[in-house]
């Protein structure tokens, strides 16, 4: 992380919000920091740690989610479906650290229906999330209502559609009780389909609000 330029383009999006909390995910797997150095990580006042499947053995996302709660940070996302056998390793590290547990789903494909959507909400918790995130791939407006009749059922939830026509939800779910959203701070940096870039989700925003 480049200290300077990763904090301005932060202080730039908490002015346009109107937040005095600086707020970002790391995404480990995607970034070129040894697991050995997550240790002296400057932090800002509340990070999102994260490190899917792919780069890293089992053994080092453990490795590298243990020092990232040694570190301090204020969440971890893990994938629901996939790292269970994460989960279970690294509960007692997240208990003691008082870390909150994102427990994320991603369909890339499509949307379920919602009483699927429904009951992978349930399960997250269920497992021991303190938010459940789950992400889906709308096709067509029905999809995108799922998402809002979700938030009707639970708090504590992060739910979105990816893909072009699932851009705007990315943005009214923090008028309907999301804790918070995502966007990239680059197009070259987006990680998602449809993901906004920080200044597209600043413009959406106040369009949204006024």
């Amino acid at each position: 992380i480049c200290r300077s330029a990763y904090f301005d383009k932060l202080d730039s999006l908490n002015a346009a919000f109107r937040t005095p909390n600086l707020f970002a995910e790391l995404r480990f797997d995607l970034c070129s920091i040894p697991i050995k150095a997550i240790a002296k990580i400057e932090t800002p006042d509340r990070l999102v740690f994260t490190c899917r499947k792919g780069k890293f053995s089992q053994q080092d996302r453990i490795k590298a989610y243990a020092e990232a709660l040694d570190l301090g940070v204020d969440y971890i996302d893990l994938d629901m479906d996939q790292d269970q056998d994460l989960l279970k390793e690294l509960t007692p590290a997240i208990l003691r650290s008082g870390a909150l547990l994102i427990l994320s789903q991603h369909n890339y494909k499509k949307t379920p229906d919602f009483i699927q959507l429904v009951a992978d909400t349930h399960q997250a918790f269920d497992l021991g999330a303190d938010i459940a995130k789950i992400i889906i791939t709308a096709r067509e407006k029905a999809d995108l209502e799922k998402i809002d009749f979700l938030y009707q059922h639970f708090d504590d939830l992060i739910a979105f559609a990816m893909g072009e026509m699932g851009k705007l939800s990315r943005v009214k779910i923090l008028n309907l009780g999301a804790p918070f959203t995502y966007a990239a701070f680059s197009e070259k940096e987006q990680t998602a389909p449809g993901q906004l870039t920080m200044q597209q989700m600043i413009n959406l925003y106040q369009q949204l609000n006024g």
